[in-house]
């Protein structure tokens, strides 16, 4: 079983005495809310060993140089202060040099990273953007993430409707502005 052998038995129990501890009685509603923590726990801990397996196969660009964006990409991760989620949208913008990859790589790539580990949003669209520019070898890449953040919705300062966007830039998207003005006036973020 996936839970036994990362780790999951041994979160379940540890949810276990905090419900215990909280005084939430275990009824039939909540008798498996310790497993099912687990399990959501697991979610994040998925690890990029290998990038190709992500983004699949590169493709020749033949001199295909044409900036390509893709947005609404969704978006999940869980943040390592509180260990609650946050939800919002992708969106990346590439320019080719060398390879390209399929269409479907920049959503796959998107769920990986946000899994991968408890992270920070600003961390995230960092690594999305710097495993582009090492797969591909693209001369430019932009990452913006918008997200909610259930640690401010919840909790805190207790605010629903409050969105983080962050902005990460790599090579054409640093140092050509007009490039960079077209991508945020296509994605309208």
């Amino acid at each position: 079983m996936a839970e036994q052998k990362h780790g999951g038995h041994e979160i379940a129990a540890r949810i276990k005495d905090v419900m215990r501890i909280l005084e939430i009685p275990t009824t039939e509603s909540t008798k498996d809310t310790p497993s099912r923590v687990a399990r959501f726990l697991l979610e994040y801990k998925n690890p990029i060993t290998d990038v190709s397996k992500v983004l699949g196969p590169k493709f020749d660009a033949n001199g295909h140089s044409s900036l390509l964006v893709q947005q609404n990409i969704p978006f999940r991760m869980l943040c390592e202060h509180h260990l609650l989620p946050a939800l919002g949208k992708a969106a990346i913008g590439y320019v080719p040099h060398k390879h390209l990859v399929g269409l479907s790589k920049f959503t796959r790539l998107v769920q990986a990273v946000g899994t991968e580990c408890p992270s920070l949003q600003e961390a995230i669209g960092d690594r999305i953007a710097d495993l582009l520019i090492e797969y591909v070898d693209a001369k430019g890449v932009a990452v913006i993430l918008k997200a909610e953040h259930t640690c401010m919705a919840c909790r805190g300062v207790a605010t629903p409707g409050v969105h983080t966007t962050t902005s990460s830039l790599r090579g054409l998207f640093e140092r050509v502005d007009v490039l960079r003005s077209e991508f945020f006036e296509l994605i309208k973020m």
